[in-house]
Parts: C-alpha cells; sequence; structure tokens
C-alpha cells in the first residue's frame, strides 16, 4: 500500500468559528484532499453530495463519516470509492451511483439507489420508501445491488431495470410486511431476495413470487458474507443461510407478459380479469383501500372535518384557584354563594381543606387574594373573610369505607390535610402522632394571636368528627413500628414535618433558643423565663411572632 493510501486526512464540517461549512465547501475540500490522500475521514455536519464525483484514475478510496450526513451520500458515486457512514443517512443514499461501495451502519430514509446504474449500497437497518427505483443497469457491466438488513418502505423497486434488492428481514421496521406496500410496481427486471412476511400486494403484472433456484441461492450465498463483514454482523451468516425462510420477487418476462394479454379482451373481460382484480375497482380504491366510499353531504362531520370544535371550558385555571397552595375553585366558590347556595359553597371548600378558618381566614398569606384579578378593577375577593365564615360548617359527605386503610405518620397540617382527602373517598385514615394533641406547628408555634383558639377548636372538632379519620396520641415512632405499619395498611404517608431547628454556628451559641423551641415554650403552661432585652435574629413571620410574645 502507498503512503498515499495511508495517510488519513481529517475534514470537519464545521469551520473553527463553530457555524457549518456549505456542501459546496465542503465538497471542495474533500476534492483537495482527495488529490494527496486516498483515507479520508469526514466529520460531516449535515453536508449533501459527500463521496461523489472522486476522479477513477486516483482511486480506490476509502471515506469514512463520522456526524449527521446529509442528503444524496455517494451521489454519482464512482468505481473503486468505499463510504462508509457511521450511523444513519438522510435521502438519496447511492443517487445515480456508478460504482461506489456505500455503507450505512444505521437506517436510511427516502429515495435509497434512486436511478443507481452500478455498484453497491449496504444498509445496516430499515430504509424508508422508494427505494431501488428506476435503476438502469447495463448489461455490459454489474447489476447495481441494494442489501437491507431489516425492511423497506412502500413502493420499493419501483420501475425497477435490473437492480437486485435483498432484504434479510432482520429486527425490521414493519414485522409484518419486509416488503412494504405495493413493491415492484412497473419493474422490468432484476429479482428482489426478501426473508419474512409480507402483505401480497406487489404488482402481480410486473413480478412474480417463486423460490430461488440453484443458481439465484449461489448468488446469495457467496455474496453475504461480505454484505455481513461490512455492517459489522458477522454473527448472523448461520441464521440468514436457511434456504427455507427467502423467498424471491421475478420480473415478468416479456414472453410471460404477452400470455397475460394476448389477444383483444373483451370490455367485460377487462373489467373482470384487470380492473376489479387489480385496482379493487378503480385506481383510488387501489391507493386508499380503506377509504369511505359513501357519498359525501352537504355539511361535513366526523372524519370529514376540517375544523374541530373543542370545549376550552375550564381548559386554564383562575389566578386565584392557580395560586392558591391548595387549588381552592374560588370561581367556583363565589359562582354558589351568588346563586344563594351557601352550603354547597361551603362544603366545596371544605372538600380541598378541613382548615378554611385556621389557614384560609387566619395566618394564610392569602396567595388566591394577590393574584386575584378583581384588584385592577376595585379589591381583591376578601378570602380570608370566606374562610372565617364556613368555621361552623358540618365535614363534607363521605363515601362508606371501602377496605382500604392508609397509615399517616403525623398529625401536623400536611398529615391532617391528606387523612381528610382520603376519608371523603372511603379510605381509613389512621393518623400516628408522637403529640398529646394534633396540629403540630399550627397548634404549638403560631400564637393564638394570629390563630383564633376558638376558631382552631372548632376545626379541630370537625375534623375528628370526620368518618374514616382515627388519630392514635403519644406514639414513639421507630423502626419496629414502621415496619408493622407497612405490613398491616395499604400505604403509609410520612408527614412528619421540621421540627429540627437550624442554628448559626458562632461562638456563645449555647446560649441561643431556637424561635421554634421558644414559641412552642410562649403557648405552653410554663411559658421560658424573658428578660428585658431579647435580640431576635431574622425578621420574617416567624421573627415577627417571637418579638409578639417577648414583648
Amino acid at each position: 500500500m502507498s503512503s498515499k493510501a495511508q495517510k488519513a486526512i481529517t475534514i470537519k464540517g464545521i469551520d473553527k468559528t463553530g457555524q457549518r461549512i456549505s456542501s459546496k465547501d465542503f465538497e471542495e475540500k474533500v476534492q483537495a484532499a482527495a488529490a494527496v490522500s486516498s483515507n479520508l475521514i469526514l466529520h460531516t455536519y449535515g453536508q449533501h453530495n459527500v463521496g461523489g464525483r472522486l476522479k477513477k484514475d486516483k482511486a480506490p478510496y476509502s471515506l469514512r463519516l463520522q456526524g449527521p450526513v446529509g442528503q444524496r451520500l455517494g451521489c454519482m458515486g464512482q468505481p473503486g470509492t468505499t463510504i462508509v457512514c457511521e450511523g444513519p443517512a438522510s435521502d438519496d443514499v447511492g443517487y445515480l451511483n456508478i460504482g461506489a461501495d456505500i455503507v450505512v451502519l444505521g437506517d436510511a430514509t427516502n429515495g435509497v439507489c434512486n436511478a443507481m446504474a452500478q455498484g453497491r449500497v449496504m444498509i445496516g437497518g430499515s430504509i424508508g420508501a422508494r427505494g431501488l427505483t428506476m435503476t438502469k443497469w447495463n448489461p455490459d457491466y454489474q447489476r447495481p445491488e441494494l442489501w437491507v438488513l431489516g425492511s423497506v418502505g412502500d413502493t420499493f423497486a419501483e420501475f425497477n431495470c435490473g437492480g437486485i434488492g435483498v432484504i434479510c428481514g432482520v429486527e425490521p421496521k414493519k414485522p409484518d410486511n419486509v416488503t412494504g406496500y405495493r413493491p415492484c410496481v412497473g419493474m422490468v427486471g432484476g429479482w428482489i431476495f426478501y426473508r419474512g412476511k409480507t402483505d401480497g400486494s406487489f404488482s402481480t403484472t410486473n413480478v412474480k413470487d417463486s423460490e430461488p433456484n440453484d443458481a439465484q441461492w449461489q448468488w446469495l450465498m457467496e455474496r453475504m458474507p461480505a454484505y455481513l463483514e461490512a455492517i459489522g454482523r458477522k454473527e448472523l451468516l448461520k441464521t440468514l443461510s436457511v434456504r427455507a425462510e427467502w423467498k424471491i420477487l421475478m420480473a415478468v418476462t416479456p414472453q410471460e407478459r404477452a400470455l397475460m394479454f394476448s389477444g383483444p379482451m373483451p370490455m367485460s373481460e377487462f373489467r373482470t380479469r384487470v380492473w376489479d382484480k387489480v385496482f379493487g375497482g378503480d385506481p383510488l380504491r387501489d391507493l386508499a383501500p380503506g377509504l369511505d366510499r359513501s357519498p359525501i353531504g352537504l355539511i361535513e362531520t366526523g372524519d370529514l372535518r376540517r375544523r374541530r370544535p373543542y370545549w376550552a371550558n375550564h381548559e386554564s385555571a383562575a389566578p386565584c384557584t392557580f395560586y392558591c397552595p391548595v387549588h381552592i375553585p374560588t370561581i367556583d366558590r363565589l359562582r354558589l354563594i351568588r346563586a344563594g347556595k351557601f352550603d354547597e359553597a361551603y362544603e366545596l371548600v371544605l372538600r380541598n381543606t378541613p382548615f378554611p378558618g385556621s389557614v384560609c381566614g387566619a395566618i394564610c398569606p392569602n396567595l388566591c387574594m394577590e393574584g386575584c384579578s378583581r384588584q385592577f378593577v376595585d379589591n381583591s375577593i376578601d378570602v380570608a373573610m370566606l374562610g372565617r365564615a364556613i368555621k361552623d360548617a358540618p365535614h363534607p359527605k363521605t363515601i362508606p369505607a371501602i377496605g382500604k386503610k392508609v397509615a399517616i405518620i403525623g398529625g401536623g397540617p400536611a398529615g391532617m390535610n391528606a387523612a381528610w382527602i382520603l376519608a371523603q373517598d372511603g379510605i381509613e385514615a389512621h393518623i400516628f402522632e408522637k403529640d398529646t394533641r394534633l396540629g403540630g406547628k399550627l397548634a404549638q408555634v403560631i400564637p393564638w394571636d394570629r390563630l383564633p383558639k376558638a376558631i382552631w377548636d372548632a376545626e379541630v372538632a370537625r375534623f375528628l368528627s370526620m368518618p374514616n379519620i382515627k388519630v392514635h396520641f403519644d406514639v414513639a415512632m421507630t423502626k419496629e413500628k414502621f415496619a408493622k405499619l407497612k405490613k398491616e395498611y395499604d400505604y403509609v404517608i410520612v408527614a412528619v414535618g421540621t421540627h429540627e431547628p437550624r442554628r448559626l454556628p458562632f461562638p456563645g451559641k449555647e446560649r441561643v433558643i431556637a424561635a421554634l423551641d421558644f414559641l412552642k415554650s410562649a403557648k405552653s403552661d410554663k411559658p421560658a423565663a424573658v428578660g428585658k432585652q431579647v435580640v431576635i435574629i431574622g425578621a420574617g413571620n416567624v421573627g415577627c411572632d417571637v418579638a409578639c410574645e417577648a414583648y
């Protein structure tokens, strides 16, 4: 091997600024490199017409393509040129190929080997529609060949004039029809070897389905090893060497075709033998056999409608519903209140939360009111007032127990809300709380100045009266207890809250009292002693609560 052939030249499809090089400029770079070396590595970036029109007097050429490949790979490929694409390829691989060997190690799309005259195209996957169409074989040269590992798309080998196709049926895209719909229409020469299922829609006036004879089988087996080696699938040789699994579509000879249509044919016979049998009554039915042929009415309905209306009501949430953390449908609540259906409005809210008075009416920052579009007219809806109005309403209706049980670890707001929703659907919700009362930080930390005790007590009482809810107080959760719950209940919800305070690491931190600990103490029977001067680090809601309690 000459040094010219040994030295590889790499050409990149992107310039130094990261911009794609045009197909024309990229081809000029390839032509210039081919004048220096016959071993090229091309880093393509969607360039078209790669690998074609290399000078025959300097062959053989070896081109290895890496990266996305554009259309017409190997267009007008010359004898002695070998092109290997390391991935899938776009339309018209091997277009007007006159002798190059083109290998694609993945799938290829439509138009593979269109108008090809000589050479081989070897696909390591499946291809799209119109493969091996309008081939032009000159008997003085080798037949054009297309090898496909998987399956082919529709209208394969249309007007094929001498080309040979091999469809191996390995991991096909269409396992029930490896040859595609209506192959070989207008085919006047060549063979199509195929292995696998087909729908039998090939053109019976152009080809006949048969089994390969000895000479054809020998031709296939002599060339199969080279194809499998080219695509890197040599292990399939034994699988693809079972003669009984292969069939062949062969072009009908002119003599055979003459016998099909010998002599003048009466119109009635033509309709029975050709029109109805081949075309199914008319060409449109042949192209779309499942098409509804009934008359179209004056007003189109069903599948014939060009514009379909759809119901867009409630497609988007109102701002108040969207910004609410539990998405309470305030718009629907107001609509019911406006109609005088107060009980239904109260139940609608209670289906979403057990705390309309405590949370919505007292401690919530009311994000719904901040997002309310009514404020651009006059004022936002007073959701806090509406929440407090529900404190004495009964619990919503529930369905009888359905035999499902859920354990909820933690009796704070999250655990209580989960139990509330489950109970409405007939699911027994068992809350396991380590304290002696429900509510978590709501009951333990937030001062009664912000959360009125009367409202909270009323809502806890309503919660405890809800069917399908059971509360177990003073339960210390251990690994053994948790494992037992997993066995005895259908599901376990962990809602333990965040009671471990964060502390700043600085000298003297041992004298600092965490805000949560201080607020818990302030709401207990024995509040912590407070001096005349108190330093509070942080001025959020918690910091303000601490300041009020310390004062």
